[in-house]
């Protein structure tokens, strides 16, 4: 997912990012907790982490912490997902092993940017380098800020620091691709990053055999010009030409824009069957799907040549029920949009997943839980069980990561490859679901769709270059 920075931005920052000792945690103290036992914590900067979160006996061996947008329109999500990696820590005493845990939930968004701010990315990745007591990171949650924070903590201290992403899907974090992708993100040429969610190949072959499947033969893309956007949009554009998709254009909407009446001008005089996005919910989305249904028409279970409308087909990045609030940046004409994201339907899940759901939601006070949630407590499992296996160091924990085998775990069954990247995948780990827009709601259209993997193959290719 999700993912505010132009590449050309982006490059810029990835390489100036050097260690410094400004902002590395300066100022800090050890963590208050009482009881026997434990060296205690040193808290991350208050600037943009909670305090610290510990439950267990005595005092914390060390720490962990996510890196989320606490503000903006992914916030009902990453809220919820702090808490389901709180409650699996609850349900391990607190504990990896024989070490005593603790964790903070640091925010990598602005009020400024109503999203993932570059510079709150790069400030955390610094503080993290520098708290020694911290062992891993669960985040980002959009892919732009981990191009930023995956450079600084390759660096850090100690051999590395690991991430471990519930949520990142461009694919150029991990997979070659044209631009010196990935290798500019890891310049101690060590991998320290992994990620629980299938990368952004699956999502285009998805989305286009899906479109196929609804009767669409011609597409327009748009992108926003970031990491995750553009990447995912060229991906799409791969997989839809494999299937025989005629493209009609490949063009970048300004997200600061104060309307796209303009643009969905231009793309009616190409008449299309569908239109698909790539961006997020949090860069002015209510006004771009406004102006889509206002130029185009509402959006339709069927083409334009099949006597329909404009299709709109929209990923992860929108995947949200925020997408229907104006309070939120989002929009109710997003009715009769598809939406896709990794994963299954809730009530599809078993085992250990099915038992998590059941337990997490008793601590929801009623609200609808959410899919990243379960992302969350997967990626968060990850982490403690390699901290479990390690000798307490950072360099173990990192390679005890890469050499993680879950069996029936929340996602289902999987690996993770040297590249970081999920492995023998089976269950929820290898499939998607597409969502549409009914009611001001996000209904299940299609459960648990499993990518094509010649079209995941062309996919790649695309964003390759």
């Amino acid at each position: 997912m999700t993912k505010r920075l132009t590449i050309g931005l982006l490059l810029v920052v990835a390489a100036g990012l050097a260690l410094t000792a400004a902002g590395c945690g300066g100022g800090s103290k050890k963590s208050s907790s009482s009881g026997g036992g434990g060296k205690g914590v040193t808290a991350l900067p208050a600037s943009s982490c909670s305090p610290v979160q510990y439950k267990g006996s005595g005092k914390a061996d060390s720490l962990i912490a996510s890196d989320l947008p606490l503000i903006g329109g992914s916030r009902q999500q990453t809220t919820q997902m702090n808490k389901a990696i709180a409650y699996v820590l609850d349900q391990q005493g607190w504990k990896a092993g024989k070490y005593k845990i603790a964790f903070q939930a640091c925010n990598d968004a602005s009020a400024q940017l109503a999203k993932w701010d570059p510079t709150k990315c790069s400030a955390n990745a610094h503080a993290y380098a520098g708290d020694s007591s911290l062992l891993g990171v669960i985040g980002t949650f959009n892919s732009g800020c981990a191009a930023i924070e995956i450079p600084v903590t390759n660096q850090a201290p100690g051999g590395g620091l690991q991430m471990i992403s519930p949520a990142n899907t461009y694919g150029c974090l991990t997979e070659p691709c044209a631009g010196n992708e990935p290798e500019k993100y890891y310049p101690t040429g060590k991998r320290t990053y992994a990620r629980v969610a299938p990368s952004d190949p699956n999502q285009g072959a998805v989305q286009a055999k899906f479109m196929q499947q609804q009767g669409v033969k011609s597409l327009y893309i748009l992108n926003d010009k970031e990491a995750y956007g553009l990447g995912v949009a060229k991906n799409t554009e791969g997989a839809a030409k494999a299937l025989g998709i005629k493209i009609l254009g490949f063009s970048a909407f300004d997200p600061k824009s104060s309307n796209f009446q303009a643009t969905f001008t231009k793309i009616k005089n190409t008449n299309p069957d569908a239109i698909f996005i790539g961006g997020l919910i949090d860069e002015n989305s209510g006004q771009l799907i406004n102006d889509k249904v206002s130029v185009l028409g509402p959006n339709t279970a069927k083409p334009a040549s099949a006597g329909g409308g404009v299709m709109l087909f929209l990923p992860d990045g929108y995947t949200t029920p925020a997408i229907f609030l104006r309070s939120q940046g989002g929009t109710p004409n997003a009715d009769g949009a598809y939406f896709s994201v990794a994963g299954v339907g809730l009530d599809k899940y078993k085992g250990a997943a099915l038992t998590f759901i059941d337990g997490f939601k008793k601590t929801l006070n009623g609200a609808a839980l959410n899919p990243y949630a379960i992302l969350a407590a997967q990626a968060a499992q990850v982490l403690l069980s390699a901290i479990s296996k390690s000798d307490g160091t950072r360099s173990s924990v990192i390679s005890q990561v890469y050499k993680t085998k879950v069996t029936n775990g929340l996602i289902g069954s999987f690996s993770i490859n040297a590249n970081g990247d999920l492995s023998g995948g089976t269950g929820a780990s290898v499939l998607y679901t597409i969502y549409i827009g009914k009611g001001k709601n996000l209904a299940t259209f299609v459960n648990g769709v499993a990518p094509v993997t010649s079209l995941v193959a062309a996919a790649r290719k695309q964003a390759a270059g």
